[in-house]
């Protein structure tokens, strides 16, 4: 996505214009939002390296989601009629951050590893009835989601919680994952290989 220098995570979303190709060339070296910029991939994990993944993760993946949440509060007062549009968007972030450190279960890996306690013993629907249900066909079939900051509770075999509850759980995952990307070494070479191929993909 290209944007104008403004941040995406500072101002309302109307602020955020896309680019002009020809203003590019004016565009600080690295934009979080837009891969081409993204610096090289360091030999190995480092300092520097963790602190860009966290920008972004934090700018182009959670902070827009962060402001299309803040702007549905100001416009409808919370998440009621926007949910599947909210969670589809959560879903695909999970499932694009957690493939930077795992393969193959993604998903399911990075819950169980790095989301707080309550969800890792549902790491597995959260992959299948959430994730592959919402991605493939939209609704819920077999789970439920609400509004809110709802904990994660299974009532009669049927698993259910609130948006802004999965999201901070979300944000707390991704921090536990960076924090641990310092000294896994299993984590490093995947991440390392993922971001490299990322990054190879990218045009400006």
């Amino acid at each position: 996505m290209k944007y104008t220098e403004k941040s995406v995570t500072t101002g309302s979303a109307a602020l955020v214009a896309l680019a002009v190709v020809d203003t590019f060339a004016s565009i600080p070296s690295f934009l979080p939002w837009q891969p081409s910029t993204w610096p090289p991939a360091p030999v190995r994990v480092d300092v520097g390296f963790i602190g860009n993944l966290r920008k972004i993760f934090a700018e182009s993946v959670l902070g827009e989601i962060r402001n299309v949440i803040e702007d549905i509060k100001k416009s409808n007062g919370d998440l009621q009629h926007r949910g599947h549009v909210v969670a589809i968007a959560l879903m695909c972030a999970l499932d694009s951050i957690s493939s930077y450190g795992y393969r193959g279960h993604n998903v399911t890996k990075f819950v169980g590893e790095h989301f707080p306690g309550e969800y890792k013993p549902y790491a597995n629907d959260v992959y299948h009835l959430y994730r592959n249900s919402m991605i493939h066909s939209w609704n819920l079939f077999e789970a439920a989601i609400l509004p809110g900051i709802e904990n994660i509770t299974k009532t009669k075999g049927t698993l259910c919680f609130g948006l802004l509850n999965f999201f901070g759980a979300l944000e707390s995952g991704v921090e536990d994952f960076l924090k641990k990307l310092a000294t896994a070494t299993h984590l490093q070479a995947n991440t390392l290989n993922r971001y490299k191929a990322l990054r190879k993909t990218a045009r400006p």
